[in-house]
Parts: C-alpha cells; sequence; structure tokens
C-alpha cells in the first residue's frame, strides 16, 4: 500500500487539490488476539454456510487484482474485507490503523458485525488508542475517526 501511495500521490504531485487516500475494512476486535481470532473464525463459519458466488462470479475474470487478494486472505466483508488485518485485540486494531495513517490513509470505511454494538466497542476502545498512538507521531486524527 506504501508504494502504491507514494506512486499516485507523485503522479498527481500538481494537483490544486490535495489527494486523499481511502480504504475499506472489516472491524474484529476484542480485548485479546485469541478472542479477536474466535469471532473471525465464527464470522468465516457463518459466510461459508450462506455464500455461494457460483453464479454471481460466472464470466468474471479470475485475473482480477479484487479476486486474487480474496483469495489469499479469506475473509468476513465486502470490499477487501478482513485483508488489511483489522482482526485483533484492541492494540493491535489500534496499532494497524495508526500505521496505516502513516502511510497516507485519511478515511476508513468500516464494517462492522453486528454494526452498532461493534461501533460502539470500537468507539470506546480504538478510536482512544489510535489518538494517542497518531498524536505521538504528530499526525492529524481529528477529522480521521469521527463517529
Amino acid at each position: 500500500m506504501r508504494e502504491t501511495i507514494a506512486a499516485v500521490a507523485q503522479k498527481t504531485k500538481f494537483r490544486s487539490q490535495p489527494l486523499g487516500f481511502a480504504m475499506s475494512a472489516f472491524v474484529i476486535a476484542r480485548p485479546t488476539d485469541e478472542e479477536a481470532e474466535a469471532e473471525y473464525q465464527n464470522l468465516r463459519a457463518m459466510v461459508l454456510a450462506q455464500d455461494d458466488r457460483s453464479e454471481l462470479l460466472k464470466g468474471v475474470d479470475s485475473e482480477v487484482v479484487m479476486f486474487k487478494n480474496m483469495a489469499k486472505y479469506p475473509g468476513v466483508g465486502s470490499n477487501g474485507g478482513t485483508a488489511a488485518g483489522l482482526v485483533g485485540s484492541y492494540e493491535t486494531v489500534a496499532h494497524r490503523i495508526a500505521e496505516f495513517t502513516k502511510v497516507g490513509i485519511d478515511t476508513f470505511m468500516l464494517q462492522f458485525q453486528p454494526f452498532a454494538p461493534e461501533m460502539e466497542r470500537f468507539a470506546a476502545e480504538i478510536i482512544p488508542r489510535v489518538r494517542s498512538l497518531t498524536v505521538d507521531a504528530n499526525l492529524k486524527i481529528g477529522s480521521l475517526l469521527r463517529i
């Protein structure tokens, strides 16, 4: 991701408007990495039990990058889902988000399941940790993670 952002930013450095970068990801955060992994496996089992994409994927080019990535990182959620690695303890997820901000991601489009309680968990447990990590790194986080 670092190389892609750098290459795109270089090509667009003469733009009058600054270019922003966003990513979509599915978040599974728990007090420990083991608890998050257990929830990930639970959600994966539900997805596999309900997922038949054979009709949807008829005629789709198997060389499309998104599908190659999804094959490498079987996950939960759409648009890359858990491939971003936002599955883990509160500390793990916060550190991963802080790393994404350091390479230039300034907007996060996050998915949760179930949405409301997991969003509340994210707001209470992850956002304060990300703020403390990014304040230390002199990064602007004020508008980055708003709910």
